[in-house]
């Protein structure tokens, strides 16, 4: 659980959460969606305090990614959270094989991460295209193709934090 997921969700959204798969099925999903504005609600509160929002930002300095991954990998499963392992050592690798700047010091360019890292090319479409089966065309029009969701926060982010982004829903799939 994130650190918004454990500020936003207080003891009566959790026993509701509890509580959804023993009510009757109709009643299930407007339960559910309550739910969920409570949280929507609970999150803009949280978000109008300035102290809330300097305690939940990270720092962006030199080797954010690390501890971004770091965090992924707290919230996914074991199989998933290998890929994460798997770039967290590979980075380490790079790290200890690329030169020291004349200064002494790490260059700032040992510690970021990059599309061009992944073997994916930054044009390249993050998933195949989705073909509507009979079983699961209600639940593939329901949820967003990741790469729409990237699309929706790229203006909010940096170049950096798009690309891995990206490179992590390519590693999901």
């Amino acid at each position: 659980m994130s650190t918004l997921d454990r500020a936003v969700n207080n003891d009566v959204l959790m026993i509701s959460k509890s509580l959804l798969p023993y009510l009757r099925s109709d009643r299930q999903r407007p339960v559910a969606v309550l739910i969920k504005a409570m949280e929507l609600m609970y999150t803009i509160n949280l978000y109008s305090s300035e102290d809330f929002v300097r305690s939940m930002s990270r720092s962006q300095e030199t080797g954010w990614e690390k501890n971004f991954l770091t965090d992924v990998k707290q919230n996914l499963s074991s199989d998933k959270a290998y890929f994460i392992d798997a770039i967290l050592k590979l980075t380490e690798a790079r790290d200890l094989l690329s030169p020291r700047s004349t200064t002494g010091g790490l260059d700032e360019s040992t510690y970021s991460l990059h599309a061009s890292d992944s073997g994916i090319p930054e044009d390249a479409p993050l998933a195949p295209p989705i073909t509507p089966s009979a079983t699961s065309a209600e639940t593939q029009s329901a949820s967003p193709n990741p790469s729409q969701i990237i699309d929706k926060l790229s203006p909010l982010l940096d170049p950096s934090q798009v690309q891995l982004l990206k490179l992590l829903s390519g590693f999901m799939k």
